[in-house]
């Protein structure tokens, strides 16, 4: 795999999973931990910034309707799985 076919894999799927409420954020998450050493530098740096945005655009939800409105990580469990794994890469 060419490290633009990673990107495109790896981006794709982050950006798929965002904001999903399902079982399948927390494996995801768990999975791209244990290969993010694997990821070339521009794919880590476009997951960051996307994450990041997601859970700014997240905060600023829930400080506006807590309890509303759709949320941009998901469910509160969603939401603590994409955290976690903010924190444990980088």
């Amino acid at each position: 795999m060419t490290p633009d076919d990673m990107t495109t894999l790896w981006l794709g799927a982050t950006r798929y999973y965002l904001g999903r409420m399902t079982y399948a954020v927390s494996d995801y998450c768990a999975l791209l931990r244990s290969q993010w050493h694997t990821l070339p530098e521009s794919t880590r740096t476009l997951i960051l910034r996307d994450l990041d945005e997601a859970i700014l655009r997240d905060d600023k939800v829930r400080a506006d309707s807590p309890g509303g409105q759709h949320r941009p990580l998901g469910m509160d469990c969603d939401r603590a799985q994409w955290v976690k794994l903010r924190e444990r890469i980088g």
